[in-house]
């Protein structure tokens, strides 16, 4: 029988392995999508490296700086692209891979590592993806109908409900 101090101490192949494994997916995308802009290449390199130590040392705020390193990223790459369209887009990884990653946490610290999870990652997934796709879909037809042209406070909003979204989610 684990004593207790083995409970507090999770081993690393404990943690879901398809959600961390869709949330370091996600911050590969976001350097993909960035790495023509060396500042922000940066910002996405120390913000998955954050994401990175926070699977491994089971540290939502890890996870948090590291997410908001991926989003200072893919905005300093959008403002020279003045695309709403790359930037909502860009922003979905983001967000996929910081929910992903909080439930991997929440999961293993509520189920464990005996049970299988596979399933109810896939349904997370899932729905996350859903609503990301439904909620940035209506999210832009909005922003086109509103605007009929880009303007940077149309994109600032757009931008703040995107943030208000992903708070949404937790």
């Amino acid at each position: 029988m684990p004593q207790i101090a083995d409970r507090e101490r999770p081993s690393p192949a404990g943690l879901p392995r398809f959600s961390a494994g869709v949330s370091i997916a996600s911050v590969l995308a976001v350097l993909g999508l960035v790495a023509s802009v060396p500042v922000a290449l940066a910002f996405a390199g120390g913000g998955g490296l954050a994401v990175v130590a926070g699977l491994l040392r089971r540290s939502e705020l890890a996870l948090t700086a590291g997410v908001s390193g991926l989003f200072i990223a893919v905005i300093q790459a959008g403002t020279g692209a003045g695309s709403p369209e790359w930037l909502l887009g860009a922003t979905a990884p983001v967000v996929l891979a910081w929910v992903t990653a909080r439930h991997a946490l929440r999961l293993e610290t509520q189920i464990g590592v005996e049970a299988p999870t596979l399933r109810v990652e896939l349904v997370h997934t899932i729905s996350v993806g859903t609503l990301l796709t439904a909620g940035g879909g209506v999210g832009y037809l909005i922003y086109r109908s509103v605007t009929g042209t880009p303007s940077p406070l149309a994109l600032g909003l757009l931008l703040l409900a995107v943030v208000a979204f992903t708070v949404a989610l937790r």
